[in-house]
């Protein structure tokens, strides 16, 4: 089972997608997916240009952040993806996953 940093996505028993932002050995860090989009997305005016491009009528922040969500999860179900969608219980087998929480101060750009 080989899992890239960045590339490969973990489902949890309740549908949350979790994306490894770093694999030391038999080490995975896992940042929720939406949360690892929303904390490296700076708020600026290209940001909100392109929200307003997407979304013509006024949406939640988190919508933009799950589509990205999405993108990604579409992306790896394409055949010739060289990514996985992996069961976090399956990945648990062969890695210790460490969880960075919501309010974490290690998130920054």
């Amino acid at each position: 089972m080989e899992i890239q940093a960045g590339r490969d996505l973990l489902k949890d028993d309740y549908g949350n997608y979790y994306i490894v932002s770093n694999v030391s050995g038999d080490s995975l860090t896992i940042i929720n997916a939406a949360l690892y989009y929303a904390f490296n997305q700076m708020i600026d005016e290209e940001f909100v240009a392109k929200a307003r491009e997407m979304y013509p009528n006024e949406i939640a922040c988190g919508k933009y952040f799950a589509d990205q969500v999405m993108q990604h999860i579409e992306e790896l179900e394409r055949p010739e993806s060289a990514g996985s969608i992996l069961p976090i219980e399956s990945v648990k087998n062969h890695y210790e996953l460490h969880v960075k929480p919501i309010y974490d101060d290690s998130f920054h750009m």
